[in-house]
């Protein structure tokens, strides 16, 4: 069975994108719609980005990605490995 992986994030579908070649280290990976697929030699990681409702904050507008992970040919410390390194490029703190 195919490990999978999913989060929801605060961000547009472009800032998602932007974030993409940091989060993934450096592997290479093609767009397909919805859909980012990247290869990893004999692995791949099927990346599906949906949209979701805006939540309101207050007066803030938060966009939100759900994005769902699936791993071939991974075992599972190896794609909750790669769930680490994605969060640790892709996390955005606030303050000042």
């Amino acid at each position: 069975m195919k490990p999978i992986r999913t989060i929801e994030t605060q961000c547009t579908h472009a800032q998602f994108m932007a974030a993409l070649p940091s989060a993934c280290g450096g592997l290479p990976y093609e767009i397909i719609d919805n859909q980012v697929i990247v290869h990893d030699n004999d692995k791949q990681i099927r990346i599906t980005i949906n949209d979701q409702p805006i939540r309101h904050l207050g007066s803030l507008n938060l966009p939100m990605e759900k994005v769902e992970f699936v791993f071939d040919r991974y075992s599972e410390q190896q794609a909750d490995d790669f769930m680490s390194y994605y969060r640790q490029h892709t996390f955005r703190a606030g303050g000042g």
